[in-house]
C-alpha cells in the first residue's frame, strides 16, 4: 500500500477546503436570495403608500444587486409616460435624471452608464422601469443572483406598484367624494335594506337639528318624521320603494320634521345602489329644503292677489266717476265732489305704486344713505304739517325731551319711516283717537315709540307683519285695505341705519299697538349709561 506524500495530502486538504468554501458561498447566496425575496414580499404586502413603497423597494433592490445607485420610473393611471418615483445615489453621468420620460429614453440613458442596466417591470405600455448602475471609476459588476431575484419578482413588483397607485387613487377619490357630500347644501341621507340610517351629511344634520352620530342606526321614518310632518306614511316611504323596486325616483315632494320640530317641505331624488359587504343594498335620498321657495310662492300669489285687488278697486272707482262726469249733467258742486274723489283715489294708487317701487329698490340695489346731522324735532314738525294736509282730523301728540341730541341719519328716509308708521297707526285706529310719538336717549341711540289705540297686532303676528305682503289676521278679516308692505319698508330703512324695529303692547296697558325703533345719534352726543327700559323689547 502506497502512502500519499505530504504534498499530496496538503493539496487534497486545500481542494476539500475550496469545495467546502464554494458550497458554503453557494448556500449563502441562496440564503441571501431567499431573504431578499422575503424582504421584497414583505415590502410588497405592507400596503404602504406609493412613494414609501417605491423608495423602500429601490433601497432593497440596490442592496440586493450590489449597485451603487438606482432609479425607478412609474406610469400614472391612464398614462403612458414615465414619472420618476424614487432615486438613490448620484448617477455617474453629467446628464440629470429626467422627471418625466419614456421607456426608450430610460433605456438609452441607462445604456450610457458604466455597467448600467434597465429592468422592465410588467409588460406592455404600462410597464414600469427600474434602472441600476455600478460604482465608478472601477465599477464592479452587478450581482447576477440579485438581478435574477429582481427579474423573477418583476411582475409582482409591477402589480404591487399598480395596487399602490389604485389605493391612492381610491383614497383620493374617497376624500373628494366625502368633501363633496359633506359640503353639499342639499341634505343627503343613506339607509340600508332595513331603512336604518347609515349616513347623513352636515346639511341633513342641520336640517334635522341632530348630530350625525345620534341618528345612525335608527329607522329613517323616526329620524325624518315624515308621517308626523304630514309628508307621507311609512307604507309610502320613497326610500323603501326604491330598495324594493330598484327604480329611481327622480323627483318627489314630502315633508320632514326639522330643527325644534318645525315642519320643512323638501323635494328630492331617491336612488338605490349596492354597497357594503356582499353587495348589500342601500338607498340614498338627496333632499332640498323648499320651504323658503314655497313661502316665496305663497307671497307672490298673495302679492298678485293683493295688488290686483288694490288696483282693481280704485281703477273701478276712477272709471265710474269719470263716466259719470262724461255722461251726466251735474251741477258744479257735484262735479267738484266727483273730481275730489278721483283725486283721492289717484293718491291711493300713487301710494301703492310708490310702495312697490320702494320695495323693488330696497331689494334690488344697495341702499345708499345720505347721512347728515338732523334734529328729530324738525322731522316730527314736518310730519305734523304733512298730516294736517292729508289727515286734517288726525290727533298727533309728540313728547320729546328738549335736550334730545341730533341724529346722524338720512333725513328723507327717516321722514319716510315716520310718515309710514304714523299713517299706519291712523289707518287702523278709530277716528279722532290720538297717535302719540315719544323719543328718548338709549345709550348711543335714539329710541322712538309710536302708540295708537287701534286694532292691535296679535303676538304671534308681530314679527311676520314686518315681512313683505304679510298682514295680521285680525286686519285681514277687516275691510281695511292694505298691501302689507309699509312696515317692511320701514324696518329695512331703520336697519339700513343700523337700528332695529319691533312691535309690542302699549306700556300703559291700553288697547292698541306700540311700534318702536332706534336711530343713531350723532357720534359723541349720546349718553353712555343712560338706557330706557322698554317692555317687550326684541
Amino acid at each position: 500500500m502506497t502512502v500519499p506524500s505530504t504534498d499530496a495530502l496538503l493539496a487534497r486538504i486545500a481542494d476539500l477546503e475550496r469545495q467546502t468554501r464554494r458550497t458554503f458561498e453557494d448556500a449563502q447566496r441562496e440564503a441571501d436570495a431567499m431573504f431578499a425575496q422575503y424582504q421584497l414580499s414583505q415590502l410588497l404586502s405592507s400596503g404602504a403608500g406609493l412613494d414609501d413603497l417605491a423608495a423602500a423597494v429601490l433601497v432593497e433592490v440596490v442592496r440586493l444587486c450590489g449597485a451603487a445607485g438606482g432609479a425607478l420610473w412609474l406610469t400614472g393611471p391612464g398614462s403612458v409616460s414615465l414619472h420618476l418615483a424614487a432615486s438613490l445615489g448620484p448617477p455617474p453621468s453629467a446628464e440629470p435624471l429626467a422627471e418625466d420620460t419614456n421607456l426608450a429614453a430610460a433605456e438609452a440613458w441607462s445604456a450610457a452608464l458604466p455597467l448600467g442596466t434597465v429592468i422592465e417591470l410588467g409588460e406592455g405600455p404600462d410597464s414600469e422601469v427600474l434602472a441600476l448602475w455600478a460604482e465608478p471609476p472601477d465599477p464592479r459588476p452587478l450581482d447576477p443572483e440579485g438581478l435574477r431575484v429582481v427579474q423573477l419578482s418583476r411582475h409582482e413588483l409591477a402589480v404591487a406598484f399598480r395596487s399602490a397607485q389604485l389605493r391612492e387613487t381610491l383614497e383620493r377619490e374617497r376624500h373628494e367624494l366625502t368633501a363633496i357630500v359633506d359640503g353639499a347644501t342639499d341634505s343627503i341621507v343613506q339607509v340600508d335594506e332595513s331603512c336604518e340610517v347609515v349616513r347623513i351629511n352636515a346639511a341633513a344634520a342641520r336640517l334635522l337639528g341632530s348630530a350625525p352620530e345620534a341618528v345612525l342606526g335608527r329607522r329613517c321614518g323616526e329620524v325624518l318624521g315624515c308621517a308626523a310632518a304630514g309628508g307621507h306614511g311609512e307604507d309610502a316611504c320613497p326610500l323603501a320603494e326604491v330598495i324594493r323596486t330598484g327604480n329611481p325616483i327622480a323627483y318627489r315632494e314630502t315633508a320632514v320634521l326639522g330643527e325644534q320640530g318645525l315642519v320643512a317641505r323638501v323635494a328630492g331624488g331617491y336612488y338605490r345602489a349596492a354597497g357594503g359587504p356582499g353587495g348589500a343594498l342601500r338607498a340614498t335620498a338627496i333632499l332640498r329644503d323648499i320651504s323658503a321657495v314655497q313661502a316665496l310662492e305663497e307671497l307672490r300669489e298673495g302679492f298678485v292677489a293683493t295688488v290686483s285687488h288694490e288696483l282693481r278697486t280704485p281703477l273701478a272707482l276712477i272709471r265710474g266717476y269719470a263716466e259719470t262726469l262724461l255722461h251726466l249733467e251735474l251741477d258744479p258742486t257735484q262735479q267738484r265732489s266727483y273730481v275730489e274723489r278721483i283725486q283721492q283715489t289717484t293718491e291711493r294708487l300713487t301710494g301703492l305704486v310708490t310702495e312697490i317701487l320702494d320695495i323693488t329698490h330696497i331689494e334690488a340695489d344697495p341702499l345708499i344713505l345720505e347721512r347728515t346731522p338732523v334734529a328729530l324735532g324738525s322731522l316730527l314738525a314736518r310730519l305734523r304739517g304733512d298730516l294736517a294736509i292729508t289727515h286734517p282730523s288726525a290727533r298727533l301728540e309728540i313728547e320729546t325731551p328738549q335736550d334730545l341730541p341730533p341724529l346722524e341719519v338720512d333725513a328723507g328716509r327717516v321722514g319716510q319711516v315716520l310718515e309710514n308708521v304714523a299713517a299706519n297707526a291712523l289707518k287702523y285706529s278709530p277716528a279722532g283717537s290720538p297717535i302719540t310719538i315719544r323719543a328718548a336717549v338709549d345709550g348711543e341711540w335714539c329710541l322712538v315709540t309710536v302708540d295708537d289705540e287701534g286694532l292691535g297686532v296679535p303676538a304671534d303676528d308681530r314679527a311676520l307683519v314686518m315681512e313683505p305682503f304679510h298682514r295680521a289676521r285680525n286686519v285681514r278679516e277687516s275691510a281695511i285695505p292694505g298691501t302689507g308692505l309699509g312696515l317692511y319698508i320701514c324696518r329695512r330703512l331703520v336697519e339700513a341705519h343700523g337700528g332695529r324695529m319691533w312691535l309690542t303692547d302699549r306700556a300703559d296697558g291700553r288697547p292698541g299697538t306700540r311700534v318702536a325703533f332706534t336711530l343713531p345719534l350723532l357720534p359723541g352726543r349720546g349718553r353712555p349709561g343712560v338706557v330706557v327700559a322698554e317692555a317687550g323689547r326684541a
